[in-house]
């Protein structure tokens, strides 16, 4: 804001412009003045000039200050308002105020001291707002900036944790020479932490395409039971190598369908599962299929494990973005949270039952497909 402060008076009193002309005067600041006698003449000016403060007159000719008001704000146009009337009427004020404007005057009430007053509240309010408007912009740049790193830095790491878990593997077969039993466990250990950074990238990955909505759902008919065998499977050495029981319980539901990703869905399974093995000291990991009723048109899937459990304080935010929980409860970072925007995303819910030391117990519930 310069040292100069460019008003207009919007009215068609010749009196009562000059009064306020005396009054801003009066004040120390030094102040530039337009003047307009109608709604069109001051509509002109206001979309085609910039201006500090605005007075309005709330009796124009050729259309009330209200009308005025909303259409400057329908426009986009920040500038203070103040409005001034001869009439105290309270419910004017309201409405002017809702419209838009900064503050309401009667003009049979005012003075330089009162008149100035409001000029001062109102540039200072419009400073602090622009203020806080452009705080909230930068905070939202440097978001997005930090996103768009992430999601450079993910992509980019991705490729060569692939090779080198590829190359791992290959010195495991032996292709590159013999090793001995010692070198093998100990591949095999650089192998599984290699896979749990990749799977760690893969996650921040997919948080960033659903956060920036430029993740799309390949929908098609699936059968769920399908996708809970493939990952029992895959999952069940993890099991057998800690002394597990890892069991699916879908009795009579083969022919249970949805509409799904099904790479999505299986991500979210996997992360489950995976979970309830890798929390799982000793005891079971169980899986059940549910299918839907005539009253409840839900597939449920639900994972239940005697492992440590969560604690209750964290079960609130269990699904939040990056919430890591305590070192001795079985939450995973980004893959409850990716989780949640992908069954959110089917039009499903997520929900978690826990008790520490006793096990969790995860409930998935997805709209089944009905022929019509």
């Amino acid at each position: 804001m310069s040292n100069q402060l460019r008003i207009l008076i919007i009215d068609d009193d010749e009196v009562d412009r000059m009064a306020v002309r005396r009054f801003l005067r009066a004040s120390e600041v030094e102040i530039q003045i337009t003047e307009a006698t109608n709604y069109q003449d001051a509509k002109e000016l206001i979309f085609n000039d910039l201006f500090d403060c605005i007075f309005i007159d709330y009796r124009l000719p050729d259309r009330d200050g209200l009308t005025l008001v909303r259409e400057i704000r329908q426009q986009g146009v920040k500038t203070p308002l103040i409005v001034l009337t001869g009439h105290g009427d309270e419910e004017i004020a309201v409405d002017l105020m809702k419209a838009g404007a900064w503050d309401y005057l009667n003009k049979f009430r005012l003075s330089p001291l009162r008149l100035n007053q409001a000029l001062q509240n109102a540039l200072r309010l419009y400073e602090a707002e622009k203020e806080a408007a452009t705080a909230k912009q930068q905070k939202e740049q440097l978001a997005k900036q930090k996103e768009d790193f992430i999601s450079r830095i993910t992509h980019d790491l991705r490729t060569p944790l692939m090779s080198a878990n590829r190359m791992l593997e290959l010195f495991q077969e032996g292709l590159y020479g013999e090793i001995t039993g010692e070198m093998i466990r100990a591949i095999q250990v650089i192998i599984r932490s290699n896979k749990n950074l990749l799977e760690m990238v893969n996650n921040l990955l997919e948080v960033y395409f659903h956060e920036n909505g430029e993740k799309k759902l390949n929908l098609t008919k699936l059968k769920i039971l399908d996708i809970l065998e493939e990952v029992c499977q895959e999952l069940a050495p993890l099991a057998r190598e800690k002394g597990l029981e890892l069991s699916l319980n879908a009795e009579n539901t083969g022919e249970v369908s949805l509409i799904g990703d099904r790479l999505e869905l299986r991500r979210v399974f996997t992360n489950l599962i995976g979970n309830a093995i890798k929390f799982t000291q000793e005891g079971d990991v169980k899986i059940h299929l549910i299918p839907a009723t005539e009253e409840d048109n839900f597939v449920t899937i639900v994972v239940e494990d005697t492992g440590i459990g969560i604690a209750a304080e964290e079960l609130p935010r269990i699904f939040e973005r990056l919430h890591s929980g305590s070192p001795e409860s079985s939450t995973n970072g980004l893959g409850l949270y990716l989780s949640r925007r992908i069954i959110d995303a089917h039009g499903g819910t997520i929900a978690v039952t826990s008790e520490l030391e006793r096990g969790s117990s995860f409930s998935v519930r997805l709209p089944a497909y009905k022929d019509r």
